[in-house]
């Protein structure tokens, strides 16, 4: 049985993949299909819908409070989601006998609940500017991140648009 794509990892990649869409010429499809894809290929399947509506629903949020630091606002969520658990403790990705990128049994997520989680935190990040991401941050410092370090890299180009086409 196939696994589950964690919340925290899910919202994670949405951010990313935003502040990617924010300063790419390339359109917001072509990062969801590519981050939906990348996703898939180890957890259940990902409709790139979900990844594109989650990540309009951010911008949504971004734009209404005419937010001038996007892109900090994004890198810092996504530095939150993969440090700390929703409770505050830290995550610890590799544990002794499991990770929690093994995936889920039952899907943790569904678009509201991603956007949901993100439009407490803009505003919480607002008010607690040491909630924001280091400056130096940045995802090849996850610790026993494995694959998911890699995630702002993941090439997005135009061909990606005819992925999936027979």
């Amino acid at each position: 049985m196939q696994k589950f794509c964690p919340e925290w990892l899910l919202s994670a990649t949405v951010a990313v993949a935003a502040e990617r869409y924010l300063v790419s010429p390339l359109s917001l499809d072509l990062f969801a299909k590519k981050y939906a894809k990348v996703l898939s290929e180890r957890y259940a399947e990902i409709g790139p819908d979900l990844i594109e509506q989650s990540i309009e629903g951010f911008l949504r949020v971004l734009s209404e409070a005419e937010a001038q630091d996007a892109d900090v606002v994004l890198r810092s969520y996504a530095y939150n989601r993969i440090t700390f658990k929703a409770n505050g403790e830290v995550r610890r990705i590799k544990g002794m006998f499991s990770s929690e990128l093994d995936g889920t049994k039952i899907a943790e997520y569904n678009l509201e609940q991603v956007i949901k989680s993100f439009r407490p935190f803009f505003f919480n990040l607002r008010s607690k500017p040491s909630m924001a991401a280091p400056p130096a941050w940045s995802w090849k410092q996850i610790e026993n991140g494995d694959w998911i370090v890699d995630l702002p890299e993941v090439e997005v180009t135009l061909l990606d648009s005819f992925d999936g086409l027979d």
